[in-house]
């Protein structure tokens, strides 16, 4: 092309990205030829001219009903012309697009699982501190303790959240310690429903992105039975065999029916089914109204 946009040879790789034949393109310029963004790569053409250096642009147009996207090099060469060599991109910026959303599902993830959580237990020894306020001053005291806790490692969570980091509950110990910590933490809001948690076998490490799912799949089957559940007794249960590792998450609650659930509910059962499938863990969620709650995580090792 000319400084003035003008196309003076053309050479189409894939035909089926041009908007005219390559002859008809031939000694026109980019105005006569009607592009719409003919003044936006006029401007190119010659900061490329301007500055002698290779400019790198991308821009979408529509063609066949589509929007197809292209990474453009315009290199200056003699007699005030450029090259101008574009290719397409559009599969790229699908993927870059695809990309984003699932960070962002992650990221939303990241932070109702911490968050929520958090903020459940905070709301959880309110009502125990009330509960003991009026006659048990040392009682409401430890409720108090506890709720700056929560307070502070929601507030901790929240900005691991952002920076995509491990759960804070992994930073001190591996799963198993985090998840007896957390059984701690909610036993001693859960008044009125006895948790249990039992260890089976010799305990080994996972990889840190399967303990970090791990745990915070433990986290929200935990949440959702002191929420929902009713239940009297919760036990939570990690089971370390030579081959493969299992998580149990078993109430005596009022159970539901597991596809009655719509996924506007909250992230839950569809955030524990994603954190499965990432780790290629298998997730069985076994629930009967009337009958209780059973989670089961189970990955090979």
């Amino acid at each position: 092309m000319t400084a003035e946009g003008r196309i003076l040879e053309a050479i189409a790789v894939e035909p089926h990205l041009q908007c005219q034949p390559v002859e008809e393109m031939i000694g026109k310029t980019l105005h006569q030829l009607g592009k719409e963004q003919a003044d936006e790569w006029l401007g190119y053409i010659q900061q490329a001219l301007r500055t002698q250096q290779i400019l790198t642009v991308e821009y979408s147009m529509f063609l066949n009903g589509r929007e197809t996207w292209f990474s453009t090099r315009i290199a200056p060469i003699r007699h005030e012309q450029v090259i101008w060599l574009s290719r397409d991109i559009t599969a790229l910026k699908q993927a870059e697009a695809t990309s984003i959303l699932e960070e962002r599902n992650r990221m939303a993830r990241e932070i109702h699982d911490s968050l929520a959580q958090a903020f459940t237990g905070i709301l959880a020894q309110v009502g125990a501190a009330n509960q003991v306020l009026t006659d048990d001053l040392e009682a409401t005291q430890a409720h108090l303790d506890l709720i700056k806790e929560l307070a502070r490692t929601g507030l901790s969570e929240a900005r691991r959240s952002v920076i995509a980091l491990r759960p804070q509950l992994l930073e001190e110990g591996n799963l198993q310690s985090a998840l007896h910590r957390l059984v701690t933490q909610t036993r001693a809001a859960a008044t009125d429903t006895t948790l249990y948690y039992e260890i089976e076998g010799a305990v080994y490490s996972l990889p840190i992105e399967v303990e970090s799912n791990l745990l915070r799949i433990g986290q929200e089957a935990l949440t959702n039975a002191i929420r929902h559940a009713n239940a009297d007794e919760i036990r939570v249960e990690l089971v370390y065999d030579r081959d493969r590792f299992c998580l149990r998450v078993q109430d005596n609650g009022q159970g539901f029916g597991v596809g009655s659930i719509p996924s506007s509910d909250g992230f839950g059962l569809l955030g524990m089914s994603e954190r499965a499938e990432r780790i290629g863990a298998q997730l069985t969620i076994g629930s009967q109204p009337g009958q209780g709650t059973e989670i089961v995580v189970i990955i090979g090792v």
